[in-house]
């Protein structure tokens, strides 16, 4: 009996102790689990969406400067990396015939000066007949020189306006081969075609509604190009395309065109040729006109007003020369440094490029934005960016332009936006990488939380407050769901204690 009692306090106190360990290894793994809980505070800020990209410095102002005229190179007075300052002489042209012209130009105005001063001391021997004559054939030639001018100047004109014509969607969505434009524009107006696409009953199942420059109502070919308007373009449109809908522009001219600028030169060229031929046709008339006015009249004074018109027609050839030399002299049009120069002095140059001149300090940065985020762009969202050659510095921008004309890279299409920086760094350069973040979305001064200690389930969004060592779920509304790490929230208040869930 004595050792059956025994046996039962064993037994007791193995249980009593057995139960004592899991109590205390209940209450440590619980004290565990409190001290393992990941937490935040509810605070105060803002919450972005963002585009990020990448892009490159360009600088805003670039010239490749170039003779109008060709010539042997006599000097080049700067180097690869000077700077220099607008109107600065980069490099001449010898001008040894222009300078015997223009000695030539200064002794005919010593001449004309000399003859009025020697009408004024008597009259001329007149000479009615020969002079009459000369002046006809000076108003012949003036006429002939105005009208080949005029159609120098109207064939630049429409090369200008013609050259390069495409039809472009401003639909970033928009599917079908955009029609194919020719003809020569033979209208004045500049502008914008309209087509707007619809199905019809014509060969190619669709036609053209037309406004703009002009408007009217056309069937769309896929066979030959076919006339639009009656100022002499053409489409052709691809027969395996569906334009239902399609709304296509053309830029009169087109600007965009990669001949435009040599086209818009060769015009103004044209301008300046046609009202410098003229001038000097009608400069060397009104000599004539004085010539014979003087020798015809008995009055002295029309002699001297022929021999004040030699003055003014050597003063005029003494200008021309004078502008002809010039035209030998590159000057800087503005203040930069001077990146590259292909001559020495000996060589023969064109009018092609010689010289590329770079703005010192005004530069803007160009960002590819891929087709998928480009609806979420607008001018004037704030940037911030990161370069590559200072990655400890943030700097801030706007975008100032977004293309409307997508560039094709490797099969996807990116728009080019135009973003301005507010101070330009001294270290800034071109071609300089950066890292860019365009805010596209942004809520300030409101309750964030980090997006991990956010749980959504149907739709419903919920977090774990902490109060003490009370964890309850709290559920919430989200106002804005950032891409910075964090989401705008109610429902909870400034200060909670947020438990990230397991």
């Amino acid at each position: 009996m004595k050792k059956l009692f025994v046996s039962r306090y064993l037994y007791i106190g193995i249980v009593v102790f057995v139960v004592i360990v899991v109590v205390a290894m209940a209450l440590g793994v619980g004290r565990q689990e409190r001290e393992s809980l990941t937490t935040t505070t509810v605070e105060t800020g803002s919450v972005r969406q963002l585009v990020s990209v990448s892009g490159i410095a360009q600088a805003e102002q670039t010239a490749e400067l170039a003779f109008p005229t060709s010539g042997i190179v006599s000097a080049v007075t700067v180097s690869r990396g000077d700077v220099v300052e607008e109107g600065a002489v980069l490099i001449t042209l010898s001008a040894e015939a222009l300078l015997a012209d223009r000695a030539d130009a200064v002794a005919t105005l010593s001449r004309a000066i000399a003859t009025r001063d020697e009408l004024l001391a008597g009259p001329q021997t007149e000479t009615r007949a020969a002079t009459a004559e000369t002046v006809i054939l000076k108003n012949t030639s003036l006429q002939t020189i105005e009208a080949t001018q005029a159609e120098l100047v109207a064939n630049a004109r429409r090369t200008l306006l013609s050259s390069g014509l495409t039809a472009t969607s401003d639909d970033p969505e928009e599917e079908s081969v955009a029609p194919i434009i020719s003809g020569t524009y033979t209208c004045d107006e500049e502008g914008t075609y309209v087509m707007e696409m619809y199905a019809s009953g014509a060969n190619s199942g669709y036609s053209v509604r037309l406004s703009g420059l002009e408007s009217g109502t056309f069937n769309a070919s896929t066979e030959q190009a076919s006339a639009f308007g009656s100022c002499g373009l053409r489409a052709l449109f691809d027969a395996n395309s569906r334009y239902s809908n399609a709304t296509w522009e053309i830029e009169i001219p087109n600007k965009q065109s990669p001949l435009y600028v040599t086209n818009r030169n060769a015009y103004t060229l044209a301008q300046t040729q046609a009202e410098s031929a003229i001038e000097v046709a009608t400069q060397d008339l009104a000599q004539t006109q004085a010539n014979a006015a003087s020798s015809n009249a008995p009055a002295r004074s029309e002699a001297v007003a022929r021999a004040n018109a030699d003055i003014a027609s050597a003063n005029a050839r003494i200008a021309r020369v004078d502008s002809q030399i010039a035209d030998r002299v590159l000057r800087a049009p503005f203040t930069g440094t001077i990146t590259s120069i292909d001559v020495s002095p000996g060589e023969t140059v064109t009018t092609a490029p010689v010289v590329n001149l770079l703005a010192e300090s005004d530069f803007e940065i160009t960002a590819r934005i891929p087709e998928i985020d480009i609806g979420k762009l607008l001018v004037g969202q704030n940037v911030e960016m990161v370069f590559d050659a200072r990655s400890d510095i943030i700097l801030t921008g706007t975008i100032d332009f977004i293309s409307l004309k997508a560039t094709e890279i490797d099969g996807v299409a990116y728009y080019e936006a135009i973003i301005q920086l507010p101070d330009v760094p001294v270290w800034m350069r071109s071609g300089l990488n950066a890292d860019i973040d365009i805010t596209v979305s942004e809520s300030a001064d409101t309750l964030r939380v980090a997006n991990r200690f956010i749980t959504e389930t149907n739709g419903t969004y919920t977090v774990i407050t902490k109060n003490g060592e009370t964890l309850a779920t709290t559920t919430i509304e989200v106002t804005l769901k950032g891409n910075d790490g964090f989401t705008a929230i109610t429902g909870v208040n400034a200060g909670d204690i947020i438990v990230a869930p397991e």
